[in-house]
């Protein structure tokens, strides 16, 4: 696994509290909370700032353990910076709603995202809620929180700006009427085009993966690579022969797991593996980089 730096600030320090002269006054956008959600493994604590630090340290701690392997993805991405502001709700059933984000970057707004979703998913798993957060009255309320993440290699050795073209292909999905292309830009803008056979057309623009996997048919596509772990980049003709590029473990959440590039070469109306590159700078220096470049 690659070495990488994620830095998750106070979650409670710009939104629960504001400080006054001679104590803390919550802060009423919301309903003034009495007492402070419990999270996992804070149960034996009753003081809001102790509530408060532990929550801080087991949430940021389960956090990390969920969006780790996107030191993989930055990797192959050259994202070498990223940061991300995660606002969501612990609400009165004591479960997260509310996800959203505001960063600039769509894919780790999108690995920030997950981190939220999949600690839902286990929670659910295991039939788990936190405890709400509670009023005056001691009623569960909502209570909005926002999480800041910052992003950063450990080894900063970006090349995307040298690349001869602006987008590269992210990822090729089909369907029974057309090929839908993912491409990511520059500045990590996510856009789909679409070709019927005749003609390439402007599709739209997304903030984030989940955005795109929640309509069709992004959705269907990103589920069967969940499952297999294999996602078609594109192909193209290199020197008369023809070659598919697939990308594996990009979805994969293990940072132990590499994010691969397999190349496939069609010989006599069949592929068969050609080759696989294990690195980002092995493949962008292969004469196959220039297939993904638009």
């Amino acid at each position: 696994m690659k070495n990488f730096f994620l830095f998750i600030t106070c979650i409670f320090s710009s939104i629960v509290f504001a400080q006054t002269k001679d104590k803390e006054t919550p802060i009423a956008s919301v309903r003034v909370t009495k007492k402070m959600p419990v999270y996992f493994g804070c149960e034996s604590f009753t003081e809001k700032k102790d509530l408060v630090t532990c929550m801080n340290k087991n949430l940021n701690q389960d956090v990390q353990s969920q969006i780790a392997f996107f030191s993989n993805i930055a990797d192959y991405l050259h994202i070498e910076t990223a940061q991300s502001k995660l606002s969501f709700t612990i609400n009165k059933e004591g479960d997260f709603s509310n996800l959203s984000t505001d960063g600039i970057n769509p894919i780790f707004n999108s690995v920030a995202l997950s981190s939220l979703v999949l600690l839902q998913n286990k929670m659910d798993r295991n039939k788990m809620h936190i405890e709400p957060g509670k009023d005056e009255k001691n009623n569960p309320i909502d209570v909005n929180l926002n999480l800041p993440l910052r992003y950063e290699a450990a080894e900063k050795n970006n090349d995307f700006d040298k690349f001869p073209s602006e987008n590269r292909v992210l990822f090729t999905l089909k369907t029974d009427e057309e090929t839908i292309e993912v491409r990511i830009d520059k500045e990590f803008n996510l856009k789909t085009f679409g070709n019927n056979g005749n003609r390439e057309y402007y599709l739209g623009k997304f903030s984030n993966l989940f955005e795109m996997a929640s309509v069709e048919p992004y959705a269907t596509a990103f589920d069967a690579a969940f499952k297999s772990g294999i996602i078609a980049i594109t192909k193209g003709k290199i020197e008369d022969k023809e070659y598919t590029l697939q990308i594996k473990n990009f979805f994969e959440n293990d940072p132990s797991a590499e994010v691969l590039i397999t190349v496939f070469r069609e010989e006599n109306g069949t592929w068969a593996e050609y080759y696989e590159y294990k690195t980002k700078k092995e493949f962008n220096q292969s004469k196959f980089a220039h297939l993904t470049y638009r």
